[in-house]
């Protein structure tokens, strides 16, 4: 059977191929609630300049004042990818939040060819948390493994994703890379379970101006 053509977009991205937020937790402690999110885009295109609202929530319902300080760093979402990422929201007061809610709100298509050059996986390998030291903290780090073996990341960006012992997120913190290492200092909650840590590895560049799929590829 031959390949099915990669479909070509229009100007933009019809709203039922917006990707979607599959799950969502967070942990707030007094103004700082720290959340992660796991999306999928289910849209046979690629997204770039990916868009998310994040809206927090009092017991009561109602939105809460604050500040956007980390959005999730998902800027390109390729077709059929599953992907998390990590946001910080800062609180004009401290409140008891209820929940986090969170949204992709726009994007732009593109071709799936034209991220071919990248690797076909990506995945941090060798996860250790450490004891954690006099202050509290732990130091999370583990090594960044694609294939091919070896093949160059596009502006890539890492989170931190921590679950608790049902599976559950409760936690999200971005992460520094350093070559093929990543690396995050933390007081990890005690709900996460150390076993169920992960880290996500998100490519591709924020491109608003003309030409912006081959700017989003690392391609020019």
């Amino acid at each position: 059977m031959a390949a099915s053509a990669i479909p070509r977009p229009a100007t933009s991205l019809p709203a039922e191929c917006l990707p979607t937020i599959t799950e969502i937790g967070f942990t707030a402690d007094e103004r700082d609630v720290r959340y992660g999110v796991a999306t999928r885009n289910a849209c046979p295109y690629a997204l770039v300049n990916a868009a998310v609202t994040v809206r927090v929530l009092g017991a009561d319902g109602r939105r809460l004042a604050g500040e956007d300080i980390d959005l999730p760093d998902l800027t390109v979402l390729l077709p059929g990818q599953e992907l998390a990422g990590a946001g910080y929201f800062q609180l004009d007061d401290a409140v008891r939040v209820g929940t986090v809610e969170a949204v992709f709100t726009g994007g732009e298509p593109a071709p799936a060819d034209a991220f071919a050059a990248w690797p076909r996986t990506v995945r941090v390998a060798d996860l250790t948390v450490s004891t954690p030291d006099s202050h509290g903290r732990s130091a999370v780090t583990g090594r960044i493994v694609t294939e091919p073996a070896g093949a160059a990341l596009c502006s890539p960006a890492a989170s931190l994703i921590l679950r608790d012992r049902a599976g559950k997120i409760i936690y999200g913190r971005p992460a520094l890379i350093r070559g093929d290492r990543v690396s995050v200092d933390l007081a990890v909650p005690e709900a996460a379970d150390p076993a169920r840590t992960e880290i996500a590895v998100a490519q591709g560049q924020d491109a608003l101006r003309a030409n912006p799929v081959p700017v989003a590829a690392c391609a020019v």
